[in-house]
């Protein structure tokens, strides 16, 4: 195969030897679905751990060590994604009514805003990056990968600790 050659596989989708593993095609298809995702939340200047944290906490406040837990991120970089949301006006620290040692996040109106946004920005981008499958094909995929993500093969997905 020829310099040429292999660039024309790259540019249309992952080298036909590795395509057989499974793993290999969620991996190579995850990599660009995250590319897509960071683009969308980088339209609002944010990353898409802010997203994550202001979408937890849109409904209600949550503990921040319990944020941590739920988007499986490490506590020391929990407290850096929620100082730069409070940096930005997006999110806020407040103690919590009954324990004096944790803190609770809330997120601000200019956080619902960003949220809002970023919906209607990722419709786009989902649409767009999952065009090539029928609506029915997106159904059967996101229920098969929500299973996955609830019972994998070694259960519930545990928090890192």
């Amino acid at each position: 195969m020829n310099v040429n050659e292999s660039r024309t596989e790259a540019a249309d989708g992952p080298p036909e030897v590795l395509t057989r593993w499974t793993g290999f095609l969620l991996n190579w298809v995850a990599a660009h679905a995250r590319e897509a995702y960071e683009q969308v939340a980088a339209q609002v200047g944010l990353k898409p751990q802010h997203l994550g944290v202001l979408t937890q906490i849109q409904h209600g406040p949550m503990i921040q060590a319990r944020l941590s837990d739920r988007l499986r991120v490490f506590k020391p970089v929990m407290v850096t994604l929620v100082n730069e949301l409070e940096a930005m006006d997006l999110a806020e620290r407040r103690p919590h009514i009954s324990d004096r040692r944790a803190m609770e996040v809330h997120i601000l109106p200019a956080g619902l805003d960003k949220v809002r946004e970023v919906e209607r920005l990722s419709e786009q981008a989902s649409a767009e990056f999952f065009g090539p499958l029928t609506s029915e094909e997106q159904q059967i995929l996101h229920d098969l990968l929500t299973k996955l993500a609830k019972d994998g093969p070694t259960g519930a997905w545990q928090p890192l600790r």
